[in-house]
């Protein structure tokens, strides 16, 4: 039998998938978002990770557009200087492992439209999250590389910022192959039919009332939170901050206690102690 937890861990990796900054319809993600977590089917969930791919990587043009802005910029300073070819060879490697990634989506989002065989689809979604791998290391080397230059942090800190921005869509991807590394477990309730129709349509009950609350709930935030912005706070965090504060001030029927417990717990199980710590005292913050 489900429990609340249950509920709200489903609610919170809906969220964490949808990624509501990204401009994509949120709902587009529900049948999809569900097959992954109930389906037993190897074809189907094939299918279904494959649109949970592209839905997330939906994500990456605005941040990438920016990426490229940021690092033209960048590149034209640090050619003129003459001393930074290690940096601007990694800057542009990084740039050819985006632009692959980007390859690789057109060819998966291809091969979805076109209904081609299960294991082309399968193929060309995993050549996505190959990509991702490797633009994942490329990353983190780049970011490795940056710290070698501290004259030019400044200069630095807007092309550091859209790798980060990028690397969240990065974090989704990931966790589509791995959902545990996000949020939990839900093959316990895996035990009727009946079951698990009455747990999503609790889960989406509560959902559809935090997406209708949104804008509210992001305000009540953003007078809690000093330089408050949805992008600027991790997204398991966010996805946390947004449920508990919806149950906060929406739900009478569920103590404010539970709520804010059961958010940091949640906080530790799937995100940070540092982040547990941040999520209970702006929570506080919400009940006074």
């Amino acid at each position: 039998m489900y429990k609340r937890r249950d509920i709200r861990e489903a609610a919170i990796q809906f969220l964490y998938f949808a990624d509501l900054e990204s401009g994509a319809e949120p709902f587009s993600m529900e049948d999809t978002f569900w097959q992954m977590i109930q389906e037993q089917s190897i074809r189907v969930l094939e299918k279904a990770t494959a649109k949970a791919v592209l839905h997330v990587s939906q994500g990456r043009p605005s941040r990438l557009v920016k990426l490229n802005k940021h690092t033209e910029t960048l590149l034209i300073m640090l050619k003129a200087s003459g001393d930074c070819d290690q940096l601007v060879d990694a800057l542009n490697q990084m740039l050819a492992d985006e632009s692959r990634m980007n390859d690789a989506v057109d060819l998966l989002k291809a091969s979805h439209q076109k209904k081609t065989t299960d294991t082309t689809l399968k193929e060309n979604t995993q050549v996505v999250i190959a990509r991702n791998t490797s633009l994942i290391r490329r990353r983190n080397d780049l970011l490795e590389t940056l710290r070698d230059f501290p004259k030019k942090r400044q200069a630095l800190e807007p092309v550091t910022a859209a790798i980060e921005h990028l690397g969240r869509v990065s974090e989704r991807l990931t966790a589509i192959i791995d959902p545990q590394s996000t949020v939990g477990d839900f093959a316990h309730i895996h035990t009727s039919s009946a079951e698990i129709t009455s747990f999503r349509e609790e889960t989406q009950k509560l959902i559809e009332g935090i997406l209708h609350q949104k804008e509210s709930i992001d305000s009540t935030l953003a007078g809690l939170i000093q330089n408050y912005a949805p992008n600027r706070v991790a997204p398991v965090d966010r996805a946390i901050l947004r449920l508990a504060t919806f149950e906060i001030t929406h739900c009478e029927d569920i103590p404010v206690k539970v709520s804010i417990n059961e958010a940091v717990e949640i906080a530790k199980k799937f995100s940070t102690s540092e982040s547990s710590r941040f999520i209970n005292g702006v929570l506080d913050a919400v009940q006074s």
